[in-house]
């Protein structure tokens, strides 16, 4: 039998795919997230990506990224990382994305597995970044290469991006 805190777990984690994120109230009125994409290495879950948006053709023009992680990441690391895709999606070399780093350096946090980590498109260009529902700052530079990681055409996983896009889950 499964002690009773796992099942409270199992519980949480799936009522939590039902209900928008806390920091996404007011924003977006749908119940369910719009899609959602298991990202994997090898065997490994790392997160899941869920499209909050009320927007008839994803992603919309105002829209939230949730990314609900299944292992922990430090700060520098999703940073680095973020700013690589950037400068390999758009050719530009990373040194071009400095006040983008600076930004993402004060908005990322470290994550662990269950952490939630929401990046809100306000605008054009512009991105509100919340930590398991907490505001920890924006980015104005480069925001929509940012988002383009996930949702871009030269996205890494094209598979993943399709299903964001086309209102699919891989649960």
């Amino acid at each position: 039998m499964m002690p009773w805190t796992a099942l409270l777990g199992i519980f949480l984690t799936a009522a939590s795919a039902l209900a928008a994120p806390p920091e996404l109230s007011g924003r977006v009125q749908a119940e369910h997230a719009a899609s959602c994409a298991e990202y994997r290495f090898l065997f490994f879950r790392l997160y899941r990506a869920e499209l909050w948006t009320d927007a008839a053709v994803l992603p919309g023009s105002l829209f939230g990224l949730s990314l609900v992680y299944h292992r922990g990441f430090e700060r520098e690391e999703l940073v680095s990382l973020s700013i690589s895709e950037m400068a390999r999606m758009s050719s530009r070399a990373q040194a071009s994305f400095a006040q983008a780093r600076a930004e993402l350096e004060q908005a990322m946090r470290s994550v662990s597995q269950g952490d939630r980590f929401t990046a809100w498109r306000s605008g054009p260009d512009r991105v509100e970044f919340f930590h398991n529902g907490v505001a920890t700052g924006t980015l104005t530079q480069d925001a929509d290469l940012f988002l383009g990681i996930w949702l871009g055409d030269a996205s890494r996983d094209l598979e993943r991006r399709r299903m964001l896009l086309t209102g699919h889950c891989n649960d």
